[in-house]
């Protein structure tokens, strides 16, 4: 059986996570603050209506003309970007659209040995991925172009630095990637800062809340893992008879009530709850914390352990416990299910653990719908792609399947919404699109069902049940059901 996640691209970024300890003696104190994993987590509280600024009234339809009679006007300077796009609003002519793409650059991880390999030719994928969409028509008859940046992984500012290229430099409409790993600090320069755009990057913590632009993504966050994780145990009737004991970490105990919260709405038995304070890295204190709390776990009645965030130290605590086997346990962080860290010797007291994952990248890859709108506009442009089934990739070869999956959902996921936009293409109509009735039910290349709202900005919904199986390769994923829409 194929494990339902990618491991090597986990791998990649438990590599950036600990290079982001590497980095941070070359970097500020405030940027110690990004040394976080590419684990989607969230908070989708916060308010996503971009600011009523008077001031920036719209102007005419036509493209502003902002062209000088005078003798020595400094052509070299931003040649054909900012005068064209010096209108209301950014990035938006009659002509067209400009975009800001956002890409890791594999260049330094590699040199670094960080990474063993890199993801092909990220720019070029992109570049295949607009042309494809201008020969179709573009967006209601405008043009696409775009502005691309690559940015250090392991570096907020290098990630900033980007963000000011696209949002102040070029003044593009939408940025497409976002950033990933420590990097990932910088989205809000993007969607709050700048009150621009996003299609990518990962929400997390409290960004939403400091997002003022509306901001998108393909898979799903954190609360959203909770959520897609219950749908699926109801649908399939895994939740009946289950009295469920809520457990985590201190690192994300904020996300303790919504669980809780989660499991009452849907009829749920919760019967407890107990958090470790102990940090991962502290065996020792973890290990005696969690014998207390699964103490408490057995006086409860609970048959079902529900952990949030990464499950490592609580199944280690069911494993010492003497309960591995004897209970069902659900987890809300897919990543950290399938990477179970070397603090558990004996992987198979997970087995079982069950999680809500998306189609696996092998099943993406020959998915008809991903085949003709990402893969085929590359495979006509660049002849000398690499493009295959992302399991048959070695760990030394560039994986070009990775960002090809990244950038065509992006790009997907913008162009169906800036189309429903109309004409009159603004933040403000492209926010009202996204928010319609449209986007209720629409499809992305290779993912299947998929919707977004105010409150649900990872528009995955073709998600399944996989389970911990101790047996794929040094610990994995396996498919339990067909997928399903988990909002259905």
């Amino acid at each position: 059986m194929k494990t339902m996640q990618s491991s090597r691209l986990f791998r990649t970024f438990a590599l950036l996570f600990a290079c982001s300890l590497i980095a941070a003696a070359c970097v500020s104190s405030e940027d110690d603050e990004a040394a976080n994993t590419a684990t989607e987590t969230t908070d989708d509280s916060g308010n996503d209506e971009p600011d009523d600024d008077s001031d920036d009234e719209p102007v005419d339809d036509e493209p502003v003309d902002d062209t000088s009679d005078e003798e020595g006007d400094d052509e070299a300077a931003e040649p054909e970007v900012v005068e064209p796009f010096d209108s209301y609003p950014p990035g938006v002519t009659a002509e067209r659209i400009l975009l800001g793409m956002s890409m890791l650059n594999f260049e330094q991880l590699t040199s670094m040995g960080l990474s063993p390999a890199g993801w092909g030719d990220q720019q070029g994928i992109f570049e295949a991925l607009i042309d494809d969409l201008n020969e179709r028509g573009g967006i209601n008859g405008r043009m696409v172009e775009g502005v691309y940046e690559f940015y250090s992984a392991i570096d907020a500012a290098d990630a900033e630095r980007v963000c000011l290229i696209h949002t102040q430099d070029n003044q593009v409409f939408a940025n497409l990637g976002g950033f990933l790993g420590p990097a990932g600090t910088a989205d809000t320069c993007i969607t709050g800062t700048n009150e621009t755009i996003m299609i990518g990057g990962e929400i997390a913590g409290d960004e939403l809340g400091k997002s003022a632009a509306p901001w998108f993504h393909t898979g799903p966050t954190a609360e959203f893992q909770t959520i897609n994780l219950l749908n699926l145990l109801m649908q399939t009737g895994r939740a009946e008879g289950a009295k469920v004991f809520v457990m985590g970490g201190a690192a994300a105990a904020s996300e303790e009530q919504f669980v809780i919260d989660q499991l009452e709405e849907r009829g749920i038995e919760f019967v407890g709850s107990g958090v470790v304070e102990a940090l991962d890295g502290d065996t020792i204190a973890q290990d005696q914390e969690l014998t207390v709390v699964f103490e408490r776990f057995k006086a409860s009645g609970a048959n079902t352990l529900m952990v949030y965030g990464t499950p490592t130290a609580e199944i280690r605590g069911a494993g010492a416990a003497g309960l591995a086997g004897e209970i069902a346990i659900w987890s809300n962080d897919s990543g950290g299910l399938a990477n179970l860290g070397a603090t558990i010797v004996d992987k198979s007291i997970a087995d079982g653990a069950l999680v809500s994952t998306g189609p696996s990248d092998t099943e993406i890859w020959e998915n008809p719908d991903f085949q003709e709108r990402c893969v085929a506009p590359v495979v006509a442009r660049i002849p000398e792609h690499d493009l295959r089934d992302p399991l048959s990739y070695e760990a030394d070869e560039d994986n070009w399947f990775n960002p090809l999956r990244r950038y065509c959902h992006a790009l997907s996921i913008f162009e169906q919404i800036a189309i429903e936009a109309g004409v009159d293409l603004t933040p403000e109509t492209f926010e009202a699109a996204a928010y319609g009735d449209a986007f209720d039910d629409f499809q992305i290349p290779g993912i299947g069902p998929a919707s977004i709202s105010q409150d649900k900005r990872g528009a995955q919904d073709g998600l399944r049940l996989s389970a911990y199986d101790s047996t794929v390769g040094d610990g994995g994923l396996s498919p339990v059901t067909e997928l399903l829409d988990a909002f259905g």
